[in-house]
């Protein structure tokens, strides 16, 4: 196990310094699309938020490119980070019907997908897919979620733009089931100041239940991906990635956030 470390750290710092030789030739500007959640957004009243732009800003700046980033609705990122060149997109999660659109720079965190219900609602009753068709479900509007869900033939689907206004619509009783994250729920909880415990998983989403990613566009060139790789690589090697991300980065077969309901 040691030598195998040791193996990896001399590829990765041999690899590094060629990648900083062709680097003096060329500076490059890298876009960088996501949406605002807790896990991108850090603002004044919450600065443990934002993991995930903290560790997309170390990975960019590790691999010695420039980068402009924008906010924006998810399925405008999606498009953008689908459709040109040099475009980084976060958090992504990755399914099988994404797996050869993207270059799939590195994990963020593994992620556990699941339908909720109030607790009070016990009379909704889901034990699979065939049974979500019986009831309304807010999802977010391109989300891995909502397309998972159409690929699955789900026809009451009711999209918005954030996963806050699925979270109120639940409360009010305007959807019946609500698509999101255990560690998303649990974080609109705290913002929101709700008790966690009016909600409960109807049915866990197993297809696209497999984590969160930093993803390049399928035009970036590839000495631009092998470059993020790379340093990727070093962050993961050296402990730097456990420490920004922090407790989101629980066993990949454990759910963690979900233990919390």
């Amino acid at each position: 196990m040691e030598l195998r470390t040791l193996s990896l750290s001399v590829f990765l710092v041999a690899l590094w310094g060629g990648f900083n030789a062709a680097n003096s030739q060329a500076q490059v500007t890298l876009d960088v699309v996501t949406e605002r959640t807790p896990i991108t957004f850090r603002s004044n009243d919450n600065l443990a938020d934002g993991q995930a732009t903290e560790l997309v800003h170390e990975l960019i700046a590790q691999s010695d490119f420039e980068y402009q980033l924008y906010f924006s609705p998810w399925k405008r990122a999606y498009r953008r980070a689908e459709t040109e060149s040099n475009v980084i997109i976060y958090p992504l999660a990755r399914t099988a019907e994404r797996e050869n659109k993207f270059h799939w720079i590195g994990q963020i965190t593994p992620v556990h997908y699941y339908l909720f219900r109030l607790l009070e609602r016990s009379d909704i009753s889901v034990d699979s897919l065939a049974d979500v068709n019986r009831y309304k479900v807010g999802v977010v509007n391109f989300h891995a979620h909502h397309v998972y869900l159409k690929s699955q033939g789900i026809a009451n689907l009711e999209p918005v733009n954030s996963n806050r206004q699925n979270f109120h619509k639940l409360l009010r009783k305007r959807v019946e089931l609500f698509a999101s994250s255990s560690a998303g729920l649990l974080t609109l909880c705290e913002q929101e100041k709700t008790d966690c415990e009016k909600f409960v998983p109807a049915l866990k989403l197993e297809g696209i239940s497999k984590g969160l990613y930093i993803a390049a566009s399928l035009d970036t060139p590839d000495e631009i991906v092998a470059r993020l790789k790379a340093a990727y690589g070093l962050i993961e090697e050296s402990g730097l990635l456990g420490k920004i991300m922090g407790e989101r980065m629980n066993e990949q077969d454990k759910d963690r956030f979900l233990e919390q309901f």
